[in-house]
């Protein structure tokens, strides 16, 4: 949330129109991964009635729309891959840019328009910078698991794609999951799978994997060791000293 004095820095007329010019909270550079998409945090703050029936627009560096309240007036390499997800009314302008390409890398800055006003923000421009995806951290497991006992693990992954975050996989049957979403700031969300589950003794693996896939289809993996008590070892072990018995 923005929490500034409301201040008009300019004000002029031209050519029958206003102009005005206040301040906004944009992050002035967020990652992406090519693909998948990106939500721009964007708030403002004006006076009150300035803010009903407001037009946001989202413009290039070459004067195109990347977002314009009128779908017919953005450009069309953005056509159909932006959205407002904040509410004007809420001094909120939040964007979407969907199925991110390698050469969005902007300037894009936030302005706004009101029947023959017009407004610019100071802080309101946000450069795109292209990343791989993050490879998922998992929670530390426990050493000489007895089988049948219930172990719990987490996967955590960050992104920037809040409205379609990752979904996170396990190659172990799971007992119980829970997901959740955390902001972390600067744009960047942590997605979190928590899950139990019982090793068997049996597992044909010695390992854990937790794989994350991205909005757009891009996928990141991370392994972690299983130190089960296996039961065929255990039952070796058995046998041996059975024969070793016999022969004694």
């Amino acid at each position: 949330t923005l929490n500034i004095t409301v201040e008009v820095i300019t004000r002029f007329h031209f050519n029958s129109r206003s102009y005005f010019q206040y301040v906004a909270d944009v992050i002035p550079k967020i990652t992406a991964l090519p693909r998948s998409c990106v939500v721009i945090p964007c708030s403002f703050k004006t006076y009150e009635e300035y803010s009903t029936e407001l037009r946001v627009l989202w413009v290039t560096r070459k004067g195109g729309y990347m977002f314009h309240t009128d779908p017919v007036d953005v450009s069309d390499n953005f056509k159909g891959r932006t959205r407002l997800l904040g509410n004007p009314v809420e001094q909120n302008c939040t964007v979407e840019m969907d199925n991110v390409q390698t050469h969005d890398n902007g300037p894009f800055c936030f302005r706004a328009e009101r029947e023959n006003e017009r407004y610019g923000f100071n802080n309101s421009c946000v450069f795109i910078i292209m990343r791989a995806p993050d490879k998922p951290v998992m929670s530390s497991l426990p050493e000489d698991i007895e089988p049948g006992t219930r172990v719990s693990v987490q996967c955590s992954v960050n992104h920037t794609c809040s409205s379609h975050p990752p979904e996170i996989t396990w190659s172990v049957p799971t007992d119980r999951e829970t997901i959740s979403h955390n902001h972390m700031g600067g744009g960047v969300w942590e997605t979190v799978s928590a899950v139990t589950f019982i090793p068997t003794g049996y597992e044909e693996k010695d390992e854990i994997v937790c794989t994350a896939k991205f909005w757009g289809g891009k996928t990141q993996e991370n392994t972690a060791f299983l130190s089960i008590r296996s039961k065929y070892r255990l039952m070796l072990m058995k046998l041996a000293c059975a024969f070793a018995c016999v022969l004694i």
